[in-house]
């Protein structure tokens, strides 16, 4: 299974994925970010923008290599990383249509509830993902999956949610 952790920046989308791979037999944690930076720095400039999303070989890319690591090592695999455009769900659409389960998992959380985990990470008010925040939030409530607030929650109880509700058999 290919389990997509989105949400907003700050919402606990790292440390679910930190929770669930020793649940899910020490499944594999995809890094979609540095599939964003080699994308994006191999572009002169940012002609398509700040946000990964909108570089459309990335969402290709991204699809293409979980699918083939899937294949290769046969494990499960966990994306913490947050999408912001309803296109983005053809990633999941993609993996789906080659015979792989990929579920997208969205966790909410209030805003005051990510501004605190943001800067409790160390990040400074003006930073890009406070500066973003709204943008996150707003692009992960038009998102189709399934819903889990993080709002007074450890990690472990998110987990064991996820599991339940994805009906995830070892």
């Amino acid at each position: 299974m290919i389990v997509w952790i989105s949400g907003a920046y700050g919402v606990g989308k790292s440390t679910l994925a930190e929770a669930l791979s020793p649940k899910m037999s020490g499944a594999i944690i995809f890094d979609a970010e540095e599939v964003g930076n080699a994308v994006r720095g191999n572009y002169p400039g940012e002609p398509f923008g700040a946000v990964f999303e909108d570089y459309p070989m990335w969402g290709k890319f991204c699809a293409a290599l979980i699918a083939d690591i899937h294949k290769m090592y046969n494990k499960d695999i966990l994306v913490p990383m947050t999408l912001v455009r309803k296109s983005s769900q053809s990633i999941i659409d993609a993996l789906n249509a080659e015979g792989i389960d990929a579920r997208l998992v969205i966790l909410t959380a209030s805003r005051q509830s990510i501004h605190d985990r943001i800067l409790a990470r160390g990040e400074d008010e003006d930073c890009w993902c406070m500066e973003n925040l709204d943008m996150a939030i707003e692009g992960s409530e038009a998102l189709s999956g399934l819903k889990i607030s993080t709002d007074g929650r450890s990690p472990e109880e998110i987990a064991e949610e996820v599991l339940y509700k994805l009906k995830y058999k070892q």
